[in-house]
């Protein structure tokens, strides 16, 4: 069975967060980048130290072209200033994610997947021009990595450039613990890196976050996905040391040691 206690240890501790459960309700949610609360059916998506102060603004503004394309996704209510952190307000949707669907009945983890990838490869055929471009995301994430060296960033700066670009919607951290199912349907949640590129880079940052929780899903999800769309296993994981390097310096140390082969 998939251990969620598990998957959650490569992030990094929330600490003392008092002050935020007292505003923003009971904590339901932690990931790399923020700490979800909720109350009276508002989600707070309070994001980490760490992380870019335009960070929120830029999920917003994100969240609202997302509901304006219909796709299954909460609505956006604004961003606060907070106890020194920005804060992302939205709709809180109802749901169990596919992860912790998962997690309770296993011998239904194949569906939950194929309903995972359905909804990638539909997310894929969407061209859009209103978000930045996954390549310059990355390229922005190996610059500015605390733990990359100068000579690892420009050997994967140089990979980065041979790689194509695109206009397709990449949500750009899709696995089943952001997508949330109720009643037959499905709610994308967590629309923090959504960019536009080649389907490729999106469907191995999903690889990615398989590998990293360490459940053994990363070659399944990669198989169901080029069964799927007829893309190929090699162009998909051309992208793999970028995206692996790009993300090495936010990580835990726990899942910093999983991805340093990687790249």
């Amino acid at each position: 069975m998939i251990d969620k206690n598990k998957i959650d240890l490569t992030y990094e501790a929330i600490g003392d967060d008092k002050e935020f459960r007292e505003r923003y309700g009971e904590r339901i949610g932690v990931g790399m980048a923020a700490v979800i609360y909720a109350r009276d059916g508002i989600v707070a998506k309070v994001f980490r130290e760490n992380q870019s102060p335009i960070q929120a603004f830029l999920e917003g503004y994100s969240m609202a072209v997302i509901n304006e394309y219909k796709i299954p996704a909460p609505k956006v209510y604004g961003v606060e200033r907070f106890a020194g952190r920005n804060v992302l307000l939205m709709e809180q949707v109802k749901g169990i994610s596919l992860l912790d669907a998962t997690t309770e009945d296993i011998s239904r983890a194949e569906e939950y997947l194929d309903l995972a990838v359905k909804l990638q490869v539909e997310l894929h055929k969407i061209e859009s021009n209103e978000f930045r471009p996954i390549k310059m995301m990355i390229r922005g994430m190996i610059f500015a990595s605390p733990a990359l060296t100068p000579e690892e960033k420009e050997r994967l700066l140089g990979i980065l450039s041979s790689l194509p670009d695109g206009f397709n919607l990449c949500h750009g951290d899709f696995h089943v613990g952001n997508v949330l199912y109720a009643d037959g349907s499905c709610i994308i949640i967590d629309w923090a890196e959504v960019a536009c590129g080649v389907p490729e880079a999106d469907a191995c940052r999903s690889y990615l976050g398989c590998y990293i929780s360490q459940v053994g899903a990363e070659e399944i999800y990669l198989k169901k996905y080029c069964a799927a769309t007829g893309r190929k296993r090699d162009d998909i994981l051309a992208w793999l040391p970028v995206v692996a390097g790009s993300t090495y310096g936010f990580l835990s140390p726990k899942a910093k040691e999983i991805i340093r082969p990687l790249f």
